[in-house]
């Protein structure tokens, strides 16, 4: 699962508009709902701060080791 998707699904179980995670992220309203659409990407900073807006976390997890040119 990517981030934006997780970001979704939280702001749909939170019920939180583009607008109200705007608000309390700071993030221009226009470019969450361009982001939540998948019209654009976030830098980590806004992406940090909109995750913060829905009491997500980001923690950096260690990659397993995959077979040899897999994903």
């Amino acid at each position: 699962m990517n981030l934006r998707k997780i970001i979704q699904d939280e702001a749909a179980r939170q019920e939180m508009s583009g607008y109200r995670i705007g608000q309390l992220s700071g993030v221009p309203m226009r470019t969450v709902q361009a982001f939540l659409s998948g019209a654009s990407d976030l830098s980590s900073g806004r992406l940090e701060k909109i995750m913060h807006a829905l009491g997500l976390e980001l923690r950096p997890v260690k990659r397993t080791r995959t077979a040899k040119g897999g994903k």
